[in-house]
């Protein structure tokens, strides 16, 4: 019985990364409402949770702050960036859901790779940031690099957003409240076990 109450029982340690979860989740949606700070603040979630996966854990807010304010201005450009093309790719295939015609339907599959390259680079885009000191141009670059040699894991990280957000929509709505700090988790998870160690950007050990 005396076991349930050791810091270190796995019942508390996972009730705790709940609550880290809930608390990124929180602090990413807050720094996020002016829309144009999304990129800082993914960013910064990414510093977060890639620490937590190789068990570097610091104070989350204080963590998550400094990240933010740090990365804020070389952020919001490549945010800017993401959320034009973001747009203009929503906004073409708008237009050819509407249309119907045969030639939609071709130009809308072969719109399909650009969109796929577009999803592969914002997923890979922030943690990245997060984790390498470069500058813009080579951080697309590395993103698109590092995508395309390891897509299968960048299409499981895919496959884990829209479960994440679809099981917190349609099935258990509560899991919305740590969707996002989960989602960046268990990206971060793949990361520093599966792709950072093949170029060596993981941390040493403290």
């Amino acid at each position: 019985m005396s076991d349930l109450f050791r810091y270190d029982n796995p019942v508390w340690k996972f009730m705790g990364r709940i609550a880290d979860l809930f608390l990124l989740t929180l602090l990413w949606t807050l720094f996020s409402l002016p829309v144009v700070t999304i990129g800082a603040s993914s960013s910064a979630l990414y510093y977060v949770t890639l620490k937590m996966a190789e068990n570097h854990d610091d104070s989350i807010v204080m963590a998550y702050v400094k990240a933010f304010r740090d990365n804020f201005t070389f952020s919001l450009p490549v945010w800017l960036i993401l959320l034009s093309v973001g747009g203009i790719l929503g906004a073409d295939y708008a237009v050819l859901i509407r249309a119907g015609s045969p030639e939609a339907k071709v130009f809308f599959w072969i719109l399909l790779l650009p969109a796929l390259l577009y999803l592969l680079m914002l997923t890979l885009i922030f943690p990245l940031e997060a984790r390498l000191d470069t500058d813009r141009r080579h951080l697309f670059a590395m993103a698109f690099m590092v995508g395309v040699k390891n897509i299968s894991w960048v299409f499981f990280m895919l496959v884990i957003t829209l479960c994440v957000t679809a099981l917190g929509v349609f099935v258990f709505w509560p899991l919305l409240l740590i969707g996002t700090g989960l989602t960046a988790y268990l990206h971060s998870q793949i990361l520093v076990r599966a792709v950072f160690p093949r170029y060596g950007w993981n941390e040493p050990e403290p």
